[in-house]
């Protein structure tokens, strides 16, 4: 649950919760204040005001490490610039958020629970390639989903916020990642789902809420929703409060 989230003129007061097993999207134009709402909850911006509670107790983020602890992930909106080190491999770029989990009280990674993990992320999320040696920046626009991802599946998240997922990969990739999404719903997973396109996100969430100006304009049923109900929410403020 999510009490009065600001954070400077992109978010005021956003308030709504998100049920296990529930996937929330989130409709809006560009620069609605959508994916800064997103990153306040993972702790990558500053939250100036507002209360999160996880299982009915108060979570205190106030840093991406807090986050994490707490069971949330992020899919970013730029996968090849924040979401991947797309010079390292792929083992590499599951292992590097969950070093926590990998390595002994000397620091020492395990490379049995490594070889474990990254290879059980491959073979959950039909990633293509080789072995999980390869550079993830060979891989394709889909495939490099899946391993941004899969990084926060190996760590059993609870929460994964996807931001834009769909962006820049072909048809077949697309719906890779909404049959990711409905699998992650039906194993209990709380997703969040920013998109651009009314379409896509009518056909993957249950229920959307719709942002403007930094706020929210309004909540809809996926099965009552219709593009130009989104769509009016989304530009219910002609003019920006100051």
């Amino acid at each position: 649950k999510i009490e009065h989230l600001a954070s400077g003129r992109e978010v005021r007061d956003v308030t709504f919760d998100l049920h296990k097993g529930e996937v929330l999207g989130f409709s809006g134009l560009v620069g609605s204040g959508r994916s800064e709402a997103m990153t306040c909850l993972f702790g990558l911006r500053k939250k100036e005001n507002g209360n999160i509670y996880i299982s009915g107790k108060e979570a205190k983020i106030n840093s991406v490490k807090d986050a994490m602890g707490y069971g949330i992930g992020l899919v970013p909106e730029d996968r090849k610039k924040d979401g991947l080190c797309t010079k390292l491999s792929i083992r590499h770029n599951i292992a590097l958020p969950n070093l926590d989990l990998l390595c002994s009280r000397m620091g020492v990674v395990s490379r049995t629970k490594e070889d474990k993990m990254c290879n059980k992320v491959v073979a959950d999320l039909k990633v293509k390639t080789p072995n999980v040696d390869v550079n993830a920046g060979n891989l394709s626009g889909g495939n490099q989903q899946k391993v941004v991802v899969g990084k926060w599946l190996a760590r059993n998240s609870r929460v994964v916020i996807f931001d834009e997922p769909t962006r820049g990969i072909d048809v077949a990739a697309k719906v890779e990642i909404y049959n990711l999404m409905n699998q992650l719903k039906q194993q209990g997973i709380a997703v969040m789902f920013v998109s651009s396109e009314m379409p896509e996100v009518m056909g993957i969430a249950d229920r959307i809420i719709v942002m403007c100006d930094g706020r929210i304009t309004g909540e809809l049923m996926a099965d009552e929703a219709t593009q130009n109900s989104i769509l009016t929410l989304a530009t219910r403020f002609e003019k920006k409060v100051v």
